[in-house]
């Protein structure tokens, strides 16, 4: 079975649903104190992606979500044509998930095909960003969080989930169908991306340290909590590799999914 095989299938059977789920019950209770959900709330998904889940799962809630993204433009190909499919299917499984019957928030009529390092909006347009695995693809990722703090209103927060590339999966050649990263394909080396290089990589990856990611946050915003939300990869830590990789600490080289929230400061 295909890579792609099995993530088709891991969307029928809820799998990527129930992961969504998770991520959200996550930013939800990191701004439980920072952002007040009693009212709608405008919210920018950043990189919302072809699959567009968080996005989904914020209107549906009953905010005011935009999404804005590179892929966000109409399209009639094969690669087109997949992901609608698999936007049917994560509606349907998500729909199982929550059990009570309701369909899914219409997930095209916020979406803006754009440029994250600069952003078609007016300053100071949002509540709240969101982004999940989004920011180790960024190229330049000062020029992105200066947009960030131009269309956040003072107050407002960032939450962030990031891919970190020390991660065993950080290379991306093997995150397709399991999160976290519990098995390793045939003929894989762990940490490969950081060590021979012999799996090609096949998105953007700016190559970010967890720390790096950090201090750009902490330069434009009050870095209000971080934290490594997903490990994996503790088993595959022999002692010959935590030699060869000894420029990298165990607790960044086990760290899949990092968690920054950052607030805009207020004005004086």
């Amino acid at each position: 079975m295909t890579e792609h095989a099995r993530f088709l299938l891991d969307l029928t059977r809820g799998r990527r649903a129930a992961h969504e789920q998770q991520l959200a019950a996550w930013r939800a209770r990191d701004l439980d104190c920072h952002v007040d959900f009693s009212r709608p709330v405008v919210i920018l998904d950043l990189a919302n992606g072809r699959l567009r889940p968080q996005y989904t799962l914020l209107k549906r809630a009953g905010h005011r979500v935009v999404g804005v993204d590179l892929v966000n433009r109409t399209g009639h190909d094969a690669t087109a044509l997949a992901y609608r499919l698999a936007r049917w299917l994560y509606a349907r499984s998500l729909n199982a998930a929550v059990g009570d019957g309701r369909k899914a928030a219409r997930s095209d009529d916020a979406l803006i095909c754009g440029n994250v390092t600069a952003l078609p909006f007016r300053d100071a347009s949002f509540d709240l960003v969101t982004s999940v695995a989004a920011f180790e693809h960024f190229l330049d990722v000062p020029r992105v969080i200066d947009e960030l703090h131009r269309v956040v209103r003072p107050g407002a927060v960032v939450w962030a989930c990031i891919h970190l590339f020390a991660s065993p999966s950080g290379g991306h050649n093997v995150t397709l169908t399991e999160v976290p990263l519990r098995t390793l394909p045939r003929g894989i080396d762990a940490w490969d991306h950081l060590r021979r290089r012999r799996l090609p990589f096949h998105v953007p990856l700016n190559e970010w340290r967890r720390d790096q990611f950090l201090a750009a946050f902490e330069r434009r915003f009050d870095v209000v909590n971080h934290y490594c939300a997903i490990r994996e990869g503790e088993q595959w830590l022999s002692p010959s590799i935590r030699m060869e990789l000894s420029a990298f600490s165990e607790d960044e080289l086990t760290c899949a999914a990092y968690v920054i929230v950052a607030r805009k400061r207020r004005a004086a």
